[in-house]
């Protein structure tokens, strides 16, 4: 049966010490991201789940739970 993927989660795209290391020192700045080939929406300086939707990758804040 086909199965519909409108989006899916990348766990790799940016190493984990990198992430760790500009999330942080709260580095990540609002827009595209070149380097990462990745656009943050997060105005907060760091970066959570980077999603991929129709080959465009999207990071997301960090999930903030109670």
């Amino acid at each position: 049966m086909y199965k519909q993927n409108l989006f899916t989660v990348l766990t790799d795209h940016v190493k984990p010490h990198v992430l760790k290391r500009n999330n942080k020192s709260k580095k990540w700045e609002y827009g595209y991201n070149k380097e990462h080939d990745i656009v943050v929406i997060s105005k907060t300086g760091q970066i959570g789940d980077v999603y991929e939707i129709q080959n465009l990758k999207i990071a997301l804040p960090p999930f903030k739970g109670k």
